[in-house]
């Protein structure tokens, strides 16, 4: 007689976001097939058997937020600089950190041969297809243009055929950010094409379809005027960087974001929020009732502003490796208040924002110091150096430099160390941050974490 299960972990602690209980668990077909406190002699005969030893068995993670085969300009055509992940090697790091499901971002462009967003889908697949992942993952488009023939036909086509549950819309970058009128426009189109579910999670009943933007919230405006004023004092070591975007750059954008989805009555995600004081104005909307959800990411617990100055002198390009925008706070006592946020609920998800870029590479970090670089505002170097002032340790304009960091594999074990260790968080709450609400947010059929 086979065995009835083919794996059994025993003695473990499962933990979900509603509890934490002494449970054992039976896996058949690669799925849970029993919970039960106890298992007999005979229900175990000839499976496979864990001895987790009072260890917490958890959900294996969601990261919603994940940048693969990505260009800053160039959407899935493989030119310019390509963050340095495949799906390969991505979803390899994310399965060694707890992750087993990763939505990454189908970019869209401003390009012509970019305008189908159904095309750029297609192609974003084509290029995962080709290397495999080890792992399940989705996908989000990131929307750059309103054109009604893309919002009233092709989004209720990337839902049906493709799972698409949430499209990505930037306040900032010259290459990708909309106006508030455009902003407006897709937040509606939306509405109509009923574009994911989004769950009351406070209760744990649907909240209907909705239409459900991720939002980058930074005043393009601000950081374009500030990065001038910086570059005409000659301060453009990557340290500058975060003085380029200061907080209070957050704290509008999301302000005014909040305003436009209340207008039209539209559920919004923050995504990579990396200042209290944005987190304020999220947990404002939230305590009037309105359907503000949030993000925050491992380098806004563990970075400041300190380490983008300090490798070898304060103007090192190395500093460069701690690029990513918004910036990490000023100081460590941001990371207590954004600690609260994830404690008392502001912050709905917990995810990587996975974009990691070489950093011997001419298409990576040097970026900042070689000639004819393009930065996320679509500006050109003025000075051009070789690859090898990064040996001698020249400086590099921070404006050029690739905005972000890895971390699809040290996600969970951060927040774990950080939070969980430190009591900042329940062991619930871990999973609902990682695992549940992710799930919940941003994957419309599966529904194998709790």
């Amino acid at each position: 007689m086979p065995p009835k299960f083919d794996l059994v972990v025993l003695n473990g602690i499962v933990v979900t976001a509603a509890d934490a209980v002494p449970c054992s668990i039976g896996i058949r077909d690669g799925k849970i097939h029993t919970l039960s406190p106890l298992f007999s002699r005979d229900e175990i005969e000839g499976s496979r058997v864990i001895d987790a030893e009072g260890a917490y068995v958890m959900p294996g993670g969601v990261d919603a937020h994940v940048h693969l085969c990505q260009d800053l300009k160039t959407g899935a055509r493989g030119l310019g600089r390509e963050c340095a992940d495949n799906f390969e090697t991505g979803s390899r790091s994310a399965a060694a950190g707890g992750t087993t499901t990763i939505i990454t971002f189908a970019t869209q462009t401003r390009d012509e041969e970019d305008r189908s967003l159904i095309k750029v889908v297609e192609a974003y697949n084509a290029r995962a297809e080709a290397t495999g992942s080890y792992i399940d993952y989705g996908f989000h488009v990131i929307i750059v243009r309103n054109d009604p023939e893309i919002l009233e036909h092709e989004l209720p086509v990337l839902v049906r055929d493709w799972g698409v549950t949430s499209c990505k819309l930037f306040m900032t970058y010259e290459s990708q950010r909309l106006t508030d009128t455009q902003l407006l426009d897709v937040m509606l189109a939306s509405q109509k094409n009923e574009i994911t579910t989004v769950y009351d999670l406070q209760n744990r009943n649907e909240y209907g379809l909705t239409r459900h933007q991720m939002i980058h919230a930074e005043n393009g405006d601000m950081i374009q005027w500030l990065t001038e004023k910086l570059e005409d004092k000659g301060m453009v070591a990557p340290y500058y960087h975060a003085l380029s975007r200061p907080p209070i750059v957050e704290m509008e954008a999301t302000n005014r974001a909040i305003a436009l989805a209340g207008l039209i009555e539209n559920p919004i995600l923050f995504v990579h929020i990396g200042s209290p004081l944005a987190a304020t104005n999220v947990r404002n909307a939230q305590t009037q009732g309105m359907p503000i959800y949030a993000e925050t990411c491992p380098q806004y617990l563990n970075l400041t502003y300190d380490d983008l100055q300090r490798f070898h002198s304060p103007t090192c390009f190395e500093n460069s490796k701690h690029i990513c925008s918004p910036p990490p706070p000023p100081g460590t006592s941001d990371h207590d208040e954004l600690y609260l946020g994830l404690h008392n609920g502001t912050f709905t998800i917990f995810s990587s924002d996975h974009c990691p870029f070489r950093y011997d590479h001419p298409h990576g970090k040097p970026s900042g110091v070689l000639e004819d670089s393009v930065s996320m505002e679509g500006e050109q170097a003025c000075e051009g150096e070789a690859l090898q002032n990064l040996v001698s340790r020249k400086p590099g304009s921070f404006r050029f430099i690739p905005n972000g960091i890895p971390g699809v594999e040290t996600r969970m074990s951060l927040l774990y160390t950080g939070g969980l260790a430190t009591g900042r968080i329940t062991p619930q709450k871990f999973v609902e941050l990682t695992s549940t609400n992710p799930s919940k947010l941003t994957l419309r059929t599966k529904a194998k974490n709790s």
